[in-house]
């Protein structure tokens, strides 16, 4: 009976998150089809090199937002709904002084930053051109991933879907007008993305001051606990290393892309990173989804049943990946003539889809294990999992295997880390294996958490 109403909870977080990431994770495919079949080649690759910028705003603001959703999750299974909604104030204030404090001085330097970036000349006006209005307003799109965030572990996990939904089909729309239809270029497709996450917002700012959540806006918004920030930053450091690694991976890929196949190899790049994007968005939504749960059980102490759905979501994980590799192997004479490439350009990509897919198949058993660690309060091993994987296993599989593979080796620098650390989360499995076994089971009717305005019930 226990193990059944697991599963009913795994499915109804699980689902519902790995839908709102797909949708998230479909932003970067829509984008790279509208702007290959309107732009072209150059286009593509302009926004190659401007993605690692935009994804360090949302690093923070992932960062931010899941370490504040994690511990509003606990403080939740804690019954300390106090804490919850300072948590919840904190995270406010600090999206507002965060993005405040750094957009400025990214627009003053922004032509720099492109050029340290690898930008050339002839890419350096399509990748302005999408910049300029997207970090003028980053704070939207900060205010949006951490009120997802927050939904999700609020015990609104559909509702946060439906907002990704919202932000999706408004993107789709919009990158027809803006790009197609009116010919903006570049500077449509960055409007687009902005007006549809406005939307999202708005669904955000609605369900925060209506009565499905206890959370609420209130004068402490405005007076930073200390206590608390600091809490939030530490939860959130695994969070912040995987899109780190994320943005250290597009950075890297983009400069071995241009060194090995110049445009054409960043431009068959950039089509690959969008499919790379999506698969990471979908392994990152069934770990979220995981991530609600386990949080939330660690504290209300049921040990045994947070490692119960733990197992559930590995063996989850494997499934993907495998259809992944399965779905990528099938379409990979498709993909290149979505995103607008033909000829030479459309040969890497395919050569690229072929090599780079295979690491789906260990993407989302480290996910999974990343995100389970940073929900038990095991910070040191998560961010072992995340630093070790974009500041050591990538970087050094980018710079050794082109050296002897040219392109081949650029491609091939994603599974090959994924190997590494998939025996990195092996030894720290052998290491935790004997305290699993020792562990003691609770009463099943020690803690009864399936009430009313808990994990187990949508509000």
């Amino acid at each position: 009976m226990e193990q059944k109403k697991d599963l009913n909870l795994f499915l109804k977080y699980v689902i519902p998150s790995m839908a709102s990431m797909v949708i998230a994770g479909s932003f970067c495919i829509v984008d790279m089809i509208f702007i290959g079949q309107g732009i072209g080649e150059v286009g593509l690759a302009a926004l190659g090199i401007a993605w690692p910028l935009v994804m360090f705003f949302i690093a923070l603001a992932e960062m931010i937002g899941s370490g504040a959703a994690v511990l509003i999750s606990q403080a939740r299974g804690e019954g300390d709904l106090q804490e919850a909604q300072r948590l919840f104030c904190n995270l406010t204030w600090l999206q507002a002084v965060v993005t405040a404090v750094l957009m400025v001085p990214v627009l003053i330097f922004l032509p720099e930053i492109l050029r340290f970036f690898g930008t050339t000349e002839i890419l350096m006006p399509y990748a302005l051109e999408y910049l300029r209005p997207m970090i003028w307003t980053i704070g939207v799109c900060v205010f949006m991933i951490g009120g997802i965030a927050v939904m999700r572990n609020d015990g609104s996990p559909v509702l946060a879907m439906w907002v990704e939904c919202t932000g999706l089909l408004g993107n789709i729309v919009l990158d027809w007008l803006f790009i197609i239809y009116f010919s903006w270029g570049s500077w449509g497709a960055a409007w687009a993305t902005i007006t549809s996450q406005a939307a999202a917002c708005l669904i955000i700012l609605w369900y925060f001051l209506s009565r499905r959540t206890q959370l609420r806006f209130t004068r402490q918004c405005f007076v930073p606990s200390l206590r608390l920030i600091r809490s939030i930053f530490v939860t959130g450091i695994p969070t912040l290393g995987s899109m780190l690694a994320i943005l250290l991976m597009l950075t890297l890929h983009n400069y071995q892309a241009m060194q090995y196949g110049g445009e054409i190899g960043l431009a068959a790049y950039t089509m690959l990173s969008a499919l790379e994007a999506f698969g990471s968005h979908l392994m990152g939504g069934l770990a979220a989804g995981t991530q609600a749960i386990t949080a939330f059980l660690h504290g209300a102490g049921e040990h045994v049943r947070k490692r119960h759905i733990g197992r559930m979501a590995c063996w989850s994980s494997i499934g993907l990946g495998l259809a992944m590799w399965l779905m990528c192997y099938i379409l990979r004479y498709f993909l290149p003539g979505w995103a607008g490439l033909d000829g030479e350009t459309a040969e890497l990509a395919i050569r690229g889809v072929l090599i780079s897919s295979s690491a789906f198949l260990f993407l989302g058993l480290i996910r999974v294990a990343s995100y389970y660690y940073q929900s038990t309060e095991q910070i040191a091993k998560s961010s072992l999992l995340i630093y070790g994987d974009g500041f050591f296993a990538l970087p050094l599989c980018l710079f050794l295997l082109p050296l002897w593979f040219s392109m081949d080796g650029v491609w091939a620098a994603m599974p090959v880390s994924r190997v590494i650390l998939f025996m990195l989360l092996a030894a720290v499995w052998y290491l935790d294996w004997p305290r699993s076994r020792t562990a003691k089971i609770l009463p099943e009717t020690e803690t009864e958490i399936f009430s009313k305005n808990t994990i187990g019930g949508e509000r």
